[in-house]
Order: C-alpha cells, then sequence, then structure tokens
C-alpha cells in the first residue's frame, strides 16, 4: 500500500509516519523545502515537492497512493488570511488535487477540537456540538472540515478533531517540563480548568483505524483519551515527570490577555509569528476544552493506552534523552 502524508515532518507526522513503515506501508511525504527534513531523516520514505499554497505539484504527490492522511497546516500566523491560506485553501487544493488523481481510498484530513470551540463551565463537546470556534486557527479549520465534507458524495473521506496533543517530539509542553525542573509552574488562569488530551502514538493509531473503518467515512470525529484531567493534574503530571515539586504561580486572565497583545505587536515588528500571541490566550481563557471520545471508539474499535501520567514520564524521558530536559 502506498500512503501520501502530509505534514509528515511535523510532530504528529512524523509518529504517523513510523507507524505507518511499521506495518509495512511505502510512504510518500509532501514537503515544500529541498532536501530531506530531519525529522525523517534514515527513514525509507519518498520525498516529493509540493506546497498547499500552489496547485503545482500536488496532483503528482497523490497520483498513485492509496491513501491520504493530510496532517500539514499552520497553527500560528500574522494573519487570519494567511492562516486561512494554508489551513483550508490548502486542503481544498489537495482535495482537488485527489479528485483529479482519482483516489479510491479514504483521504483523512487532521483538523483540531478547535474548530468547534472550548465546551463551556462543566460541559463536553461531542460530534452533534455546533462550530463556534473562538481563534481563526480554529475558523480556518472549521472552513477545511466544510471544504472535505462537501467532497464526501466524490471523495471517501473523514475527519479526526484531536485536542491538545504530547508526546516524544512535542515543542508545546516542553516549555511546562522544564518551568517544572526549574522549581515553578505558571497556572494560567484556573487550576480547575479541564481539558481532554492525547497522546502523539495513540492518535497516530487512530488515524489508521479512521482510515479503515467503514464506519467511520463521511463524519468528523472527536478523538481524545477519555481521561478529563484538570491544569492543575497536568501541572503534578509534569512534577511527578522530572521529579521535582514546583511552586506554583497563577497568572490572572487579564495578564495572559496582556501578553497575547504583547507578543503579537512583537510578530507584526520582527515578521516571526508567536505561539503565545493574543490567538493562544484566547484559547487559554476560554471555557473548558473538553470531549466524548465514546463514539470514534465504539466505530473503529480505537482504543487509547497512555494515561496522562504515565505518557508525561515517557515525554519526559525523550526529552531527557535528546538533552532538551536536565
Amino acid at each position: 500500500m502506498r500512503i501520501l502524508v502530509t505534514g509528515g515532518h511535523g510532530f504528529i507526522g512524523s509518529h504517523l509516519v513510523r507507524l505507518l513503515l511499521a506495518e509495512g506501508a511505502a510512504v510518500r511525504c509532501l514537503y515544500r523545502r529541498e532536501g530531506v527534513p530531519a525529522a525523517l531523516e534514515g527513514l525509507d520514505v519518498e520525498i516529493v515537492r509540493g506546497d498547499l499554497r500552489r496547485r503545482g505539484g500536488l496532483v503528482a504527490a497523490v497520483r498513485g497512493v492509496d491513501e491520504v492522511y493530510h496532517l500539514a497546516g499552520l497553527v500560528s500566523s500574522l494573519s487570519p488570511r494567511a492562516m486561512r491560506a494554508t489551513n483550508a485553501d490548502g486542503t481544498r487544493r489537495l482535495l482537488d488535487a485527489a479528485e483529479e488523481a482519482g483516489l479510491t481510498g479514504r483521504f483523512v484530513f487532521c483538523s483540531s477540537m478547535a474548530a468547534v470551540g472550548p465546551a463551556g463551565p462543566a460541559g463536553t463537546l461531542t460530534e452533534a456540538s455546533p462550530l463556534r470556534p473562538v481563534t481563526a486557527y480554529g475558523a480556518s479549520k472549521a472552513l477545511a472540515e466544510r471544504h472535505v465534507l462537501e467532497r464526501s458524495e466524490r471523495l471517501p473521506v473523514t475527519i479526526l478533531r484531536p485536542p491538545g496533543v504530547y508526546g516524544p517530539g512535542d515543542a508545546e509542553f516542553l516549555r511546562l517540563f522544564r518551568a517544572a525542573a526549574q522549581g515553578f509552574s505558571l497556572v494560567a488562569g484556573r487550576a480547575t480548568k479541564r481539558y481532554s488530551l492525547v497522546h502523539a502514538e495513540d492518535l497516530a493509531r487512530a488515524f489508521i483505524l479512521a482510515a479503515r473503518s467503514p464506519e467511520a467515512l463521511g463524519q468528523a470525529w472527536l478523538v481524545a483519551h477519555p481521561e478529563v484531567v484538570t491544569l492543575a493534574d497536568i501541572i503534578a503530571a509534569a512534577e511527578s515527570a522530572v521529579g521535582r515539586r514546583s511552586r506554583r504561580l497563577v497568572l490572572p486572565e487579564s495578564f495572559m490577555r496582556l501578553v497575547g497583545t504583547t507578543a503579537d505587536l512583537v510578530s507584526q515588528w520582527t515578521g516571526r509569528s508567536s505561539v503565545l500571541g493574543a490567538e493562544r490566550m484566547q484559547e487559554l481563557v476560554s471555557g473548558d476544552w473538553v470531549c466524548a471520545p465514546g463514539p470514534f471508539q465504539a466505530a473503529t474499535g480505537w482504543s487509547p493506552t497512555k494515561d496522562l501520567v504515565t505518557g508525561f514520564a515517557e515525554t519526559a524521558a525523550w526529552y531527557r534523552a535528546e538533552g532538551l530536559l536536565r
């Protein structure tokens, strides 16, 4: 089986690529630069040139493959327009290419819980929840979902909406682990704020099961570990993973909004987007980010294997092995 993975050099994508290779698949990865990305060095993958912002190269990338896993996209940008151009318009171009190439296998799109928006206090998101994104990133993913579902009569499509993802290779949670190792942890807003999370390896298996499951066809699914954790639980798990208790520094929401605004101003001045911008702060101060993954598990048989404490211990060990964490 030959498979195309966009974003295969990214955090989640690299886990998926390794799992597909372990299954014996021939993996092709889309990459818009010259050479081989560092995350794929030493792996038996075919690198094809292509850019989601341009049609050229996409048809050739899809031609001859049995499945497409579309994970590439922006998580931060200098403007909502740039976010939409890659995440939504780029997805539409790849769908066009898949149709033109005559794809008969599954087209699996990695969306995000951000496309739905927060659940609100004591709430839980389901597949029936309306799409109410609170950021430009979430809005771009929601629009991309619409493009995907519009093709459901002509292409076999499936959408997954993961929440926060962690595991070896992740840079987002590294700041949390480093702070805990240094003896302090930042509590961004309410310590009782609730989250659904998923380990990258579990998510990679979810993508493959979604691609092979008839019941998952033509729908968007929320996928997460069923364990619901609070911000306090996340900090405690990081402390346990680094073997040190930390002093909790509570950041009021007003301060977090100020940080986001300042980061955006710096980004406009430097021309480089920041993951600490107002978009990210808006997600942190919004309601709980909790979903019910039961329907996806029932449809596909997927069962996550790594709870937060186990997954964080494994992640910390990887950070240490890579020299990223003392």
